[in-house]
């Protein structure tokens, strides 16, 4: 039986106002998706789209864990997450829970088990 395998990959960079106002970040990820299809290609994979969503940092507390460097949300600064964010299952996979712990923002892999946004909690 013929089957269709379709994969998601996730990317982000680091931005501000007056570069999404000028619109010169899309020069730039326009290039990257040009390689992207180029490479795609090479394999015999398709590429088919994407978009792209920005999210304010301060407004959301996001960082990178003190630790490993992963993208994460400080939970201890916005307990409600991405909640009403039609994209936050998806958000999952890129960024992170977290918070603080002993003085360092810690992602939820690195904050120790009996943290209450600790993964293994």
């Amino acid at each position: 039986m013929k089957q269709i395998a379709i994969r998601k990959k996730f990317s982000y960079f680091y931005t501000d106002s007056s570069e999404i106002e000028s619109g010169a970040f899309e020069d730039r990820l326009e290039e990257l998706d040009d390689e992207m299809r180029a490479l795609c290609k090479k394999y015999d994979v398709e590429m088919s789209g994407g978009y792209t969503t920005f999210f304010g940092l301060e407004k959301y507390a996001i960082g990178n864990c003190e630790k490993c460097g992963h993208l994460m949300l400080n939970r201890d600064k916005n307990p409600a997450g991405f909640s009403g964010n039609e994209l936050a299952a998806e958000l999952d996979y890129v960024i992170y829970d977290g918070g603080e712990s002993e003085g360092k923002v810690l992602c939820e892999e690195c904050l120790p088990f009996t943290h209450r946004w600790g993964h293994h909690s």
